[in-house]
């Protein structure tokens, strides 16, 4: 089986964008954050299909999914967020929790239709950083028991 780079990822509990640890899943503030406060939802076992999982395990995964979301709620408050469980470029069961933002260049189109530059947006490495650390605070506020 060739390198999975989400199992790399996951791996590495130093890796800066790592935010924290949840009962199904790793959670990594997205590459991209055209949309601030993208995460990424992933599923801490290499699977590939969603449907090759319980109806159990699905449930805790999408636990995990919308403890993002009220992470991302609590910390920016965006107009809406987007859900999407993708697979076609990395074959890893992950979520990407989008951020809608109010001053969104395109409220009703898909992110993934947007120009490089636009999609990675302009934020600093110190940003990024401080951003996932808030997160990481408002995730382990929800949930005390678990380290983050």
């Amino acid at each position: 089986m060739a390198a999975c780079p989400l199992c790399d990822q996951i791996m590495d509990a130093t890796h800066p964008r790592r935010i924290a640890t949840l009962p199904e899943t790793i959670v990594m503030l997205g590459e991209n954050q055209g949309c601030r406060a993208w995460c990424v939802a992933v599923l801490k076992d290499h699977v590939e299909h969603l449907a090759d999982l319980s109806l159990e395990s699905q449930s805790r995964i999408f636990a995990d999914v919308a403890r993002v979301a009220a992470a991302i709620r609590a910390v920016i408050g965006p107009t809406r967020i987007n859900y999407e469980c993708l697979g076609n470029q990395v074959g890893h069961i992950h979520w990407h929790i989008i951020p809608r933002h109010g001053d969104d260049p395109t409220p009703r189109e898909p992110v993934w239709d947007w120009p490089a530059a636009q999609l990675r947006g302009t934020m600093t490495d110190a940003d990024r950083h401080a951003l996932a650390m808030s997160l990481r605070g408002a995730l382990t506020r929800q949930l005390p028991s678990h380290t983050a």
